[in-house]
C-alpha cells in the first residue's frame, strides 16, 4: 500500500478513535453531564496519583485558575480531597476519594479489554508494530507545527484538503 493510501485511510480512523476513546468515559454514570475538564482531572490523578494544583494546571495544560475551579468543584462534590503537603506546608495537594478512584478504575479496566480485543484481532507478529505505530503517532502528535514534515505536492488535493491549504481566502 502506498504512503498517500495510509494516510487517507488514517485520516478517516483518527477521529473515530478520538470519538470513540472520548465515548468511554464520558457514557459513565459520574462523568454525564460534567465538564470534560472535570473528567480529564480525575483520569490524570487517576494515572499519576496525588499532586499539586501547579502540576495539575500543567498536567491538564490550563492555568492555575482553571484549574483551581475545577478542583473547587470536585472537592465539593466529595469526588477529590485537599490536604497540605507535609513535607512543604505552603503546597496542597490534591488526590481522588474513594469513588473517584473506583470511577478511574473503571474506565482503565473498559481500556483495557479495548486495547486487549484490538490485539486479538492481530497476529501475535503483528502486536509489536501495533505498539510502534501508536508511539509513532503519539510522536508525532508531540511535533510543533513547524516541525512536521511538508506534504509532498499534489497530497493535498489527494486527501481532499485543498480549500484548506489554499492561498485564496474562503467564500462565505
Amino acid at each position: 500500500m502506498r504512503d498517500d493510501e495510509i494516510m487517507l485511510q488514517s485520516m478517516d480512523l483518527v477521529p473515530e478513535i478520538a470519538r470513540r476513546m472520548y465515548a468511554t468515559f464520558t457514557s459513565h454514570p459520574l462523568a454525564i453531564g460534567r465538564p470534560i475538564g472535570q473528567v480529564k482531572l480525575m483520569g490524570m490523578l487517576y494515572r499519576r496519583g496525588r499532586c499539586t494544583v501547579g502540576e495539575a494546571a500543567e498536567g491538564l495544560g490550563v492555568t492555575m485558575p482553571t484549574a483551581s475551579e475545577q478542583i473547587d468543584r470536585l472537592v465539593d462534590e466529595g469526588l477529590l480531597v485537599r490536604e497540605v503537603n507535609p513535607a512543604d506546608r505552603r503546597q496542597v495537594l490534591i488526590d481522588l476519594t474513594p469513588v473517584a478512584r473506583g470511577f478511574g478504575r473503571e474506565i482503565h479496566t473498559l481500556r483495557m479489554r479495548q486495547l486487549l480485543a484490538a490485539l486479538d484481532l492481530l497476529e501475535p507478529e503483528e502486536r509489536p508494530a501495533f505498539l510502534r505505530s501508536l508511539q509513532a503517532l503519539v510522536e508525532a502528535l508531540r511535533l510543533e507545527p513547524d516541525e512536521l514534515p511538508a506534504l509532498p505536492d499534489g497530497l493535498v488535493s489527494t486527501l481532499g484538503c485543498g480549500a484548506v491549504h489554499s492561498s485564496k481566502p474562503a467564500k462565505r
